[in-house]
C-alpha cells in the first residue's frame, strides 16, 4: 500500500456516545465570537472534528489534506455556533465536515479552472501522487479535481485498492463483482487520473502508452 498522511487510527468512525461534556465547548454564550470559541475547539478536540475528518475523507475517498479540511472544519464550527442545538449535535457537526470538504473541493476546481499556481506549501496529496501515479507535482492539483469528478464508487475502488491497500478479491467480494471487474474499474479511474496528470503534448502523442504505466 502507498503511505498516506491519515494515521491508521483515524481511518475508523467510532463515534461512541460519550457524556455531554464533550459538548461544552459548542455551547453558546451571547457575549463570545468565533475566536473565543476556536480555543476550546483546537485544545484536545473535545468534539473529535479532527477523526470526525478523517473518516469523512475515507468513507467519501477524497483526496483532499487532512490538515486544511480540519482547520477549515473548525473555522465554520467557531463561525456558526449558534445554529446548534442540544438534539442535532452529532449531526450538525459532521454537516459542516462536509460543508468543509466541499468548499474545499468547490476552491481547487476554480484555482485549476482559472490556471493559478500550485501553493508553494507542501502538500501530501501531491508526495501520494507522485509515488503511486508518476503524475508530475505541478499537475497534481488537476489530477485531484479529475479524481473528484468521478462517481463515488469509483472513487471508493481506487481508495480501497490503492490508498488503504486492501486486496482485490476482498474489494470485489464486499461490492459483489467479480475480480476483473474491479480491476477494469480500477483501470480506467487510474487511466483518467494518469492523463490528467501528463502534459498536454504528452497526452497528444501518445495517451495509450503512458495510461498502461499506471495500469494494475
Amino acid at each position: 500500500a502507498i503511505p498516506i498522511a491519515v494515521p491508521a487510527r483515524l481511518t475508523m468512525c467510532p463515534f461512541e456516545p460519550k457524556q455531554n461534556q464533550r459538548f461544552d465547548a459548542l455551547r453558546p454564550d451571547p457575549t463570545e465570537g468565533a475566536r473565543d470559541v476556536l480555543p476550546r475547539l483546537v485544545e484536545g478536540d473535545p468534539l473529535e472534528l479532527l477523526s470526525r475528518c478523517a473518516a469523512h475523507l475515507t468513507r467519501e475517498a477524497l483526496l483532499l489534506d487532512l490538515s486544511r479540511l480540519h482547520a477549515r472544519c473548525l473555522a465554520l464550527v467557531a463561525r456558526r455556533i449558534e445554529e446548534v442545538t442540544a438534539e442535532d449535535n452529532d449531526e450538525w457537526l459532521n454537516d459542516r465536515v462536509d460543508e468543509a470538504a466541499a468548499q474545499l473541493i468547490h476552491e481547487e476546481q476554480f484555482e485549476e479552472r482559472l490556471g493559478f499556481p500550485p501553493p508553494r506549501t507542501e502538500d501530501p496529496r501531491s508526495s501520494f501522487l507522485v509515488g503511486a501515479l508518476g503524475i508530475e507535482p505541478a499537475l497534481t492539483r488537476g489530477v485531484s479535481v479529475s479524481f473528484h469528478h468521478m462517481s463515488r464508487d469509483e472513487r471508493r475502488t481506487f481508495w480501497r485498492a490503492v490508498v488503504a491497500g486492501e486486496p482485490i478479491g476482498g474489494i470485489a467480494e464486499d461490492d459483489g463483482d467479480t475480480r476483473e471487474g474491479v480491476l477494469e474499474c480500477l483501470r480506467g479511474v487510474i487511466r483518467a487520473m494518469s492523463l490528467t496528470g501528463l502534459p498536454e503534448d504528452r497526452q497528444r502523442k501518445n495517451p495509450d502508452s503512458e495510461s498502461e504505466r499506471g495500469t494494475p
